[in-house]
Order: structure tokens, then sequence, then C-alpha cells
């Protein structure tokens, strides 16, 4: 188990309850401590790209609309990997989320559950990705998904390590609900989607109030939107804020 403390204004620590997690925690705690800052989910998923020599690692937690969404990614491609998922409703991340277990998918270039993004995923370079639920009770509220170049299952000291992140993930959230940050170095997503996902937030708002739908129909057709003309989610929802693009109820 590990319990992370990241209060104050001094770089945070994580306090080790386990000691199969002692350098887990111990990666964690660098990562924060090279910045100065206290720790923030960026650390986490750093600190789990370096660890599980993998390519990318992202964090997704549950929207109000019940739909994961992406908070932090390790690099641009990850972030994009993310984006796509959400955009086509499939993927790794998606499972997890919906069965509240992990999603394994050792080759990519096998055939998928999920054909559209794994083909994304291949053309983007990754082969294997690892999708683990953060749990909170009985109840998945996140997902810690990791990217690998080459196909490959993890060894079972690997499995152990991915669950530890997964764990000092959720701890981190449960210990920072209903913060309001002081800085934007306290900020736990600070470096992550930031302004792109609160772009998609107001114009899913926007599409709502033309469609005179709620916002899950209106995150769907700006969701679908995106999936047809392969532009990103944040670039479409800009479109539709500046009054670029306007969604109609009879085009449904």
């Amino acid at each position: 188990m590990i319990r992370l403390h990241g209060g104050g204004p001094k770089a945070g620590t994580v306090a080790v309850e386990d000691g199969r997690a002692r350098e887990v925690t111990a990666s964690i705690n660098k990562q924060a401590r090279d910045e100065g800052t206290p720790i923030a989910v960026r650390h986490v998923c750093r600190a789990c790209a370096e660890r599980m020599r993998a390519v990318g690692v992202v964090q997704y937690v549950v929207s109000d609309l019940g739909q994961g969404e992406p908070v932090y990614a390790t690099d641009l491609a990850a972030e994009q990997i993310a984006e796509l998922q959400v955009t086509l409703g499939e993927g790794p991340a998606v499972d997890t989320l919906t069965e509240e277990r992990p999603m394994i998918a050792v080759d990519l270039t096998m055939p998928s559950p999920w054909p559209m993004f794994a083909q994304a995923a291949v053309e983007a370079g990754v082969r294997a990705v690892f999708a683990f639920p953060l749990q909170m009770g009985s109840i998945a509220v996140g997902v810690l998904e990791i990217y690998r170049t080459v196909p490959g299952d993890f060894t079972t000291v690997e499995y152990r390590d991915a669950l530890l992140y997964s764990d000092a993930a959720m701890s981190l959230l449960l210990e920072h609900v209903g913060d309001v940050p002081s800085s934007a170095e306290h900020n736990l997503f600070a470096g992550g989607f930031g302004s792109r996902w609160d772009l998609v937030h107001q114009a899913t708002g926007v599409i709502s109030v033309q469609l005179r739908s709620g916002l899950s129909e209106a995150f769907l057709r700006l969701r679908g939107h995106a999936f047809l003309t392969g532009r990103g989610l944040a670039d479409i929802a800009e479109d539709v804020i500046e009054g670029r693009l306007r969604f109609d109820a009879e085009d449904c």
C-alpha cells in the first residue's frame, strides 16, 4: 500500500507501508524532489514510464459525464493516443473503466477487441498496452495506462510495480479530493491536458444548448465530428467556441 503526502510548500514525499514499494515510492519522490514541488500526477506517470521502460504513460479520471477523461500524458504521442480513445469510445482504458479490471494487449498487431484503436496505436509506434483501474473500493474512478514500443507481457515483478504505481495514483487523488490549488505548482494535474480539455468541456456545453440536449448527447456529437473529420477533440472544440462550427438538431 502506498499513501502519498504532498502538502506544504516543499516537495512532497510518499509514505511507504510495503517493503516492495520502496523503490517505486523513491522514484516518485525523486521526480517531485528534482522539481522542488509537491507530488502531482505527472510525477507518478513519469516515474512509472522510467521504471516500466514505457514509451508513454497516461492517467485518466472519470468525468462528470461518467466517462474516462485523460488528465496527464507523459508525451505528445501518448496524449494523442489517449485522446483517440476518448474520440473512438474504444480502447483498453475505456474497457478498464467499464469492467473495472485490468486490460492488457501484449501485441496490438494481433486481432484486437479495439481494431480502430489498435491500428492507430501501432501507427504511432505502440505495440503493447497495459491499463490498470484506479479503485475506490469496488468502483473504478480512473485508469493508469502504460504504453510500450515492443510486444510482450510484463514480468511478475513488473505487474507488481504497475499495481503499486496505480495505487500511488489513486492515493494521490484521494488525498486531494476537493482541493483548490493555491498556485499552479500545487495543481494536482499541472502539466497535463489542462486548458485543452477545458475547451472540450466548454464546447460540450455550447453544443448542448445548440441541440437542446443533455451533455452526454452533446459530447457524443463532438466525438463523432472529431472522428469523421480526423481532427482532435480540442481543435473541434475551439471551432465550436469561436463560432466557426455549429451543431444542428436536424443533422442528427
